[in-house]
Parts: C-alpha cells; structure tokens; sequence
C-alpha cells in the first residue's frame, strides 16, 4: 500500500512508513527498519499505529468493522532494558491481572543487537532452529544476508531463498547500488555530524561547569575573607574574578594559614 500518511489538516504531523501492506484477511501492517537510536521510537510507533488505525475507522461501516493493525519494528539498537527477548509483543492489557482488552491494535518490537547476543549465547540452538522458526530465519537474515547462517537458512527455506536472488540482482543494478551508496553517505554524514554535535555539547557542559566551580569558589573565599577581613570594600570582590583557577586554589590553603594574614591583608586592603 502508500507508505504514505497523508495530512488531514495544516497542522497534523505528515508520517512516511517505511512498507505498509494489507494481508489477505484484512489485517494491516506497519513496518519500520531503524538503524539509530533517535529515542523517539516508542511515541513515534503509537502515533503511526494510532493514525492508521483511524482512518480504518473511517471507511469503517461501524467499530466491529476495524480489524487488526499490527506495528512491527526491526531496530539496530536496544530500546527494551527490561527484557533479553530480541522480539517483544505488546497490546491493550489490564495492568494488574493482564486480561487483553483487544487486539487490534498490535505492537511487534525486534531488537537486533540483542538478536546478536542471543545467537552468541545458543549457537548450537540457533542452528537447529534454521528452517523451524520463520521469524527467527528472516530476522538473521535481515541483519546480515551475507553470514554463514543466511547461508543454511536459504539452502532450506524457499522464501528467503528467493530474496537473497532479489537481492543479489538488486546490487547488480547501477542505479540502485548509486542511490544505496548515496543513502549510505547521507547516514554516515548524518552519524558524524550528530556524533560532532554531542561533542562540542559535552565539551561546552565541561567549560561551563568548570566555570562553575571556579564561580563557586570564588564566592566561598569571598565569604571567608569577609569573616577575617571585616572592614574589607566589597569592590574588592572583583579581584577574585579575575583570578586564575590555580590562584584560586593557592588562596583557599592560605586563608587557613595565619603566617599568611599579612600578605593577604597587603592584596586585599591595599590597592
């Protein structure tokens, strides 16, 4: 079907799926390929599911009419911590007792790092279960076509078989390997111009909090120069601003040693 979520109004948010496709007995799907965390994922797939299930509404005769929506999302980052399941499902359940209020609206969660992990941790198991498991094949051969594993899985399952070929003609077309490996730049440019953002934000964080430390010293000291120094002008306050971090700290020590009133005396009362 459009991928595409048209806006019903000048302020609605316009949404671009990445397939979106109707099954034989009605039930509609939502897929999405995420390949960085841009940590909206779990509001943005309610919206998409929330959208699409209204405009079923809509062509709907009545609300028994609205059959399944089912979002499904394949992540190459964790967005789940509660959970070691590389594929999660959620629905409309009682918090307390999980009695499921319905199922039309279906959220499928597949979390291919930890798809990583879980075939470190059985990889005896993994085999075995090439060709038995339908989900577990096509998810090991979305993350890498090109392993040993994919290998096995298209000597025994048609359907994949047949789209490792697909595949295979796709890379051999040159505009379609250009627009990959233009789509490709675009995320790396993308990666590195977010990954340089974070660090100009990280490395203004660490001044600005420097500065703050210093800031706060400085007001400290002035506190304990005006409780030994009762008479001293508070004018006197900027000659702590401009000091150095190390001054600062060579201050604080000689403040708590007496042989040393003298000399502070001269730099603090005297101009």
């Amino acid at each position: 079907m459009n991928p595409n979520n048209d806006k019903e109004g000048v302020d609605d948010k316009y949404s671009i799926m990445d397939v979106k496709a109707l099954t034989n007995d009605e039930m509609m799907i939502n897929i999405e390929i995420q390949l960085r965390n841009e940590y909206n994922m779990r509001k943005r797939t309610v919206y998409y599911l929330s959208r699409m299930i209204a405009r079923r509404l809509r062509t709907a005769e009545d609300y028994q009419e609205i059959n399944k929506t089912v979002a499904i999302n394949i992540l190459d980052f964790d967005l789940l911590d509660q959970t070691n399941r590389f594929h999660n499902v959620f629905r409309f359940k009682e918090v307390h007792t999980g009695i499921e209020l319905t199922d039309v609206a279906e959220i499928h969660i597949m979390e291919l790092p930890e798809l990583r992990r879980y075939i470190t941790d059985h990889c005896e198991e993994v085999e075995r279960e090439i060709g038995k498991n339908v989900l577990l094949d096509w998810l090991l051969f979305i993350d890498n076509p090109e392993s040993e594993l994919s290998k096995l899985i298209t000597k025994q399952v048609p359907e994949i078989e047949g789209a490792m070929e697909m595949l295979q003609k796709l890379s051999q077309d040159d505009l379609l390997r250009e627009q990959y490996e233009a789509r490709e730049k675009a995320m790396r440019d993308r990666i590195s111009a977010e990954k340089e953002r974070e660090r100009r934000i990280k490395e203004a964080e660490k001044i600005g909090m420097e500065k703050g430390m210093e800031k706060g010293m400085e007001k400290v000291l002035w506190k304990i120069i005006q409780k030994k120094f009762p008479s001293i002008d508070s004018s006197y306050y900027d000659k702590l601003v401009i000091l150095e971090s190390s001054e600062l700290d060579r201050l604080s020590v000689e403040l708590l040693d007496m042989r040393k009133i003298k000399e502070l005396e001269a730099f603090f009362l005297n101009d």
